[in-house]
């Protein structure tokens, strides 16, 4: 169900376009980012009108080598944007990947469509983030009562089941998180995603997940993980080194 709603939105260009107009105008303040101007006088339900924009598409910009300093500008200009939408309009942008951004000859990042957001509700956002602290994590009785609030443990579980899948989410939100439990991260550094493409193979094997009721999870993690596998991939053909986690935090006071 919330795979066909999002994929009926996409094909909203009216949402779309105002969307693209409310998030451009909420994030025009932060530093190195351009969006193109939109004209809905020119557009209806099946035509968009922006302006156009002058830069390399992400995938052809990461072919060619560029200064550290300049890849890892672009890098906290991509971080920014993602945790300012995250934490500030509770809504994001839930399609990153190459082919929705350009990179302009002044190495700013261009954001150029808004057809899937992903709108965060506090019920979901709350709980989600209370466990990207490693202390919360840490804290068993607080780890499992937000997993109960997350829905990846059900009241009907048995207790194989609660043991499970508390390790297996425990094991994934550590990794998932370490990035948010560091005042800089290196998104270069190949052994975090080797541990996560291992995590990944070590549980797609498990024969136990067999016998296991697997259908557990808040409808809302399949977009705002989609996300975040979107933003890694991306931070890391940058190869972005000594990226500021909470740097978007400045652009909150100077647009209080």
């Amino acid at each position: 169900k919330e795979v066909e709603d999002k994929l009926y939105e996409e094909t909203n260009y009216d949402l779309e376009l105002s969307r693209s107009e409310q998030i451009a105008e909420k994030c025009a303040h932060l530093e190195n980012i351009k969006f193109p101007k939109y004209y809905p006088e020119f557009s209806c339900e099946k035509i968009i009108t922006m302006d156009w924009l002058h830069g390399k598409h992400f995938s052809e910009f990461i072919k060619t080598k560029h200064p550290q300093k300049t890849l890892n500008k672009i890098g906290q200009t991509l971080w920014d944007f993602y945790m300012y939408q995250m934490h500030v309009l509770k809504q994001v942008h839930a399609d990153p990947h190459p082919g929705n951004f350009l990179i302009s000859e002044k190495g700013e990042l261009m954001v150029i469509d808004f057809g899937c957001v992903k709108e965060i509700p506090s019920d979901f956002y709350e709980p989600y983030f209370e466990l990207a602290k490693v202390e919360n994590l840490m804290n068993q009785a607080f780890f499992e009562q937000k997993l109960y609030e997350l829905e990846i443990l059900k009241p009907e579980d048995s207790s194989e089941e609660k043991v499970f899948f508390s390790k297996l989410f425990h094991e994934m939100l550590e990794l998932f998180t370490r990035p948010f439990n560091q005042e800089f991260f290196d998104f270069s550094d190949e052994s975090f995603f080797q541990e996560i493409a291992d995590l990944g193979q070590r549980y797609a094997k498990l024969s136990d997940l067999k016998n296991m009721n697997t259908n557990r999870g808040s409808r809302h993690f399949i977009y705002l993980n989609r996300t975040f596998f979107g933003l890694y991939n991306m931070m890391h053909d940058l190869r972005a080194e000594g990226i500021e986690i909470n740097h978007f935090q400045k652009f909150m006071v100077e647009n209080a």
